[in-house]
Order: C-alpha cells, then structure tokens, then sequence
C-alpha cells in the first residue's frame, strides 16, 4: 500500500495475546506509510493499540465474547435449556454482533475520514456487517496457521447455526443490515472474501478443509506473510495480567533478561516455559474446560489443574540443575503456585514475560503452541516442547513435531510426566557433535526460521 493522507483504516479485535500482538506491527507499518488507524478492542489493550500508532476505540456497550448476555437469553434462548448449551464462545458470536452492530455503526460513521477498510480478526462476527453497511474492504487477519485448525463436523456446525440463540440474531441481522453473516461465514469463522492474511508460512498453512469449509471458503484469497512481531513494539505479554508499562514490570523484564544473559554467559543453558493466556485467565482457570477440551483429554480439567501438573513436572524434571536456568511465566493467578513444591532454586518467575526476548535467549520453549507463540519460536529459530490445550494448539503441535522442531504431548494429563518431561528437554537440548551431526530439533527449528524470513522478504518493486 502507498502513502496515502485519505487512507484511514479501521482494526478490529478481540482481547487476546495471539490475536492482537502480529496486528500491532501491521499498525505500526501502515502508520509509518501515512495512513490514519482507528482500532477497536477491549480497554485492557488500549495501551498497545495506541503504542503501536492507532486511534483506539472500545466496542460499546463491551465485547461480549464467550457468553450470551441476559437480555439475548432473554429473547431467544427457550425456558429450561441447560445453561452449558448456549453459553459458549461459538454459541454467542451471532447475538454478539446484534449486540454491537448499531453502537458499532455509529462510531464508524463518526469517524474523519470516513473509514477506506475495515481490517479485522475472524472471531468478530461483527467486521463484514459493518463494512457491508460502510461499503468499504474488509480484510481479515488470521493468525492461526489456517482455517483448517478450525473445522468442525458438518452435523456440527448445521445444528449450531440452527439453535435459536444463533439463528434468531442472525435473522435480525439479515432484516436489519441486509447481510447474512453465515452466508460466508461460520461461528469462529468469518473470513474474508477480499484478502485474509494470514500470519505464517506456507509450510505449516492449513488451508480450507474438504467439505463444508471447502464450501464456504473454497474460492476466499488466503495470503501467508510470516511471523509479524517487532521487539520493539509495545505488545501484550498476557492479556489477563494489569498494565505491563509501569516502572516496575519494566525493571523486572530487565532483571529477568539479564538473569538470562548471566546464565548462558557462564555456560548455562535456559529454557522458558509459558502456557499463554487461556489456562490461568478467569474464564477456565478454576472450571473445567469442557466441551473445548474434549478431544485432548481435557474435558473435565481445569486450567488451573493443568498449569499445576506443568509446573510440577517442569519442578520435578529440571530443578535444580546447576547447567539450567527456567524462566517461568505464571500467569495473573495470585494462588498459582499454592500446594506445590517450593520453587527450584533454578527458577525464574513473574507473572508476565517478556517473550520475544527471551526467545532470542532461549535454548528451548515450553509452550502450548497457541499461534502466536509457535510462530514467534519458530521465527526465531527456537525448539519446542509442547503441551496443548484445545483449538489450534494440538494440532499446531502436530504441525511442530511434523517439521522437525519439537515434540508434542497430546492428552497432556496423562502423556507429560516428569521423565517424559526430562527425556523430551533433554533431546532438545542435545549438543551438536559437528555440522554433520547437528542435533536434528535445533536444525529443524533454524530451518523453518529461514523460510519464515524469506516470507516476510517485501515483493520486488515493493
């Protein structure tokens, strides 16, 4: 895109490190390139938003996400349906954009300029009703590797779509706005027609699944860019943590890389471990996740009893190793650590981690394998332990373990323990005998590092 004073592009997101952290540098970008950006997410990220470049905007009356709200159960949901039917991310993203929509609209057409695109995150159902209404692109920004980690069963997806709680928004949509967001689109799903970028390589790109993904998004552009992080960027460390700006957080960034630095100056190795921002946030942290956990051996484990198992085996496996330093992201739960073991005296924790720092530090990554933190190891080159939750991450962890870089344990309350632990962090960690004897984990990795950087190389002419 050229310089341009009348551009004026509109982001829309939702309150998530994965999703929101590759869109900052896309803000910054087109910033640089003159362009006006108006950004609409939760408050909690404001900060970034506004670091990055933009103009920041909340969603009015709130981004209700992962549930319906009272005056939608209310108006659609039939008296005695069990409360676990209808109050889920999938079930509620229809009512959430009959919710936002005239709210939305009114920002949108109060904005100076009128808005050129509206530039989005496929959870906001929202996005392609209001750039219908605007008559402007809407452009998608995926930062999964790919519908495909999407999928549901056909019979799934129907019988959502037919629930009243979902249909019945859908139909006010339709008679309100004249755009049928299932028409093009699915719960999770609301890709563009125009262009979707997609923030990985072509490698690990999981494009539309044969059937009915095929039938919705079969003919939509997906576009891979690669891993879009800047270190220099303000980006969200943990979305659930209080704002990481303050001189404190900074002064313990600082402490922790240098913790680092000192290790592997003194010939340590380190690892960093983090489980992102969905286990200890408050909407699983002391409930079970569910139907969401389901394939993964999960269903009836909270987030809180998985970081524990985690953080146990990473205690157990690597504590107190004198060659070893565990850098460990908690999470924002005050009580995290209660009943455990007393931390190692290798260990190294705080709430909220300055990832891309220490990715470039880092021999090893324990991670979940959420988008975001997959493709920023990867950028960088780093070898992954895996232990997944739901969503795209098992099969992310598939998607790593497939290219060489990690190894993935599924059903991780009974695949990960303490020798399987150690066993995994020891393979990575193997040292190399001589270029020819590489150990195969830290090649794999550097070799997906180099064609994520020949993917983000700009177009000749550009």
């Amino acid at each position: 895109m050229s310089s341009n004073q009348a551009c004026h592009l509109v982001f829309m997101n939702v309150k998530g490190a994965g999703h929101v952290n590759p869109t900052l540098s896309i803000v910054a970008e087109l910033k640089a390139r003159g362009c006006q950006i108006t950004y609409f997410v939760d408050e909690e990220l404001r900060s970034y938003a506004e670091a990055a470049g933009a103009s920041w905007r909340p969603f009015r009356p709130g981004h209700h996400l992962w549930e319906l709200d009272e005056a939608g159960i209310a108006k659609y949901v039939p008296e005695g349906t069990p409360k676990e039917r209808y109050n889920s991310l999938p079930q509620s993203q229809a009512r959430a954009a009959e919710l936002l929509l005239p709210a939305l609209l009114e920002d949108l057409l109060s904005l100076e300029p009128k808005p050129t695109a509206i530039i989005y995150d496929p959870f906001v159902s929202s996005a392609r009703v209001a750039a219908h209404v605007l008559q402007v692109p809407a452009i998608s920004t995926l930062t999964m590797p790919g519908p495909a980690v999407l999928e549901k069963p056909k019979v799934v997806q129907e019988a959502w779509e037919a629930e009243p709680w979902v249909d019945g928004p859908r139909r006010a949509i339709i008679a309100q706005y004249g755009f049928d967001i299932f028409e093009e689109g699915m719960p999770l799903e609301f890709y563009s027609p125009v262009l979707n970028i997609v923030t990985t390589i072509d490698e690990l790109f999981m494009p539309p699944a044969m059937g009915h993904q095929q039938e919705r998004f079969g003919s939509f552009p997906f576009q891979m860019v690669g891993l879009l992080a800047q270190a220099s960027l303000k980006r969200v460390a943990n979305a659930s943590v209080a704002e990481e700006g303050t001189v404190a957080e900074t002064v313990r960034a600082e402490s922790i890389v240098a913790a680092v630095d000192q290790s592997l100056l003194a010939g340590k190795q380190a690892i960093y471990v983090s489980l992102g921002t969905i286990a200890t946030s408050d909407i699983f942290y002391r409930k079970p996740f569910g139907h969401y956990g389901r394939e993964n051996g999960l269903a009836d484990i909270s987030g809180r009893e998985l970081a524990q198992h985690v953080f146990r085996c990473c205690f157990e496996a690597f504590g107190n190793k004198d060659d070893l330093l565990v850098v460990l992201s908690l999470g924002p739960q005050e009580d995290i650590l209660d009943g455990l073991p007393p931390l190692p005296g290798n260990f190294v924790t705080s709430k909220a981690m300055p990832q891309l720092q220490l990715l470039t530090r880092c021999n090893a990554f324990l991670t979940h394998a959420g988008a975001n933190s997959m493709h920023e190891a990867l950028g960088h080159g780093v070898p992954m332990i895996v232990v997944p939750m739901f969503g795209d991450q098992p099969l992310n962890g598939d998607s790593i373990a497939k290219c060489g870089a990690g190894i993935n344990f599924r059903s991780p309350m009974q695949s990960l323990t303490t020798e399987s632990l150690r066993g995994a962090l020891d393979q990575l960690l193997e040292p190399c005998v001589g270029p020819s004897e590489c150990n195969p984990f830290q090649k794999a990795a550097k070799t997906m590092a180099k064609k994520d950087s020949r993917c983000r190389r700009p177009p000749e002419g550009s």
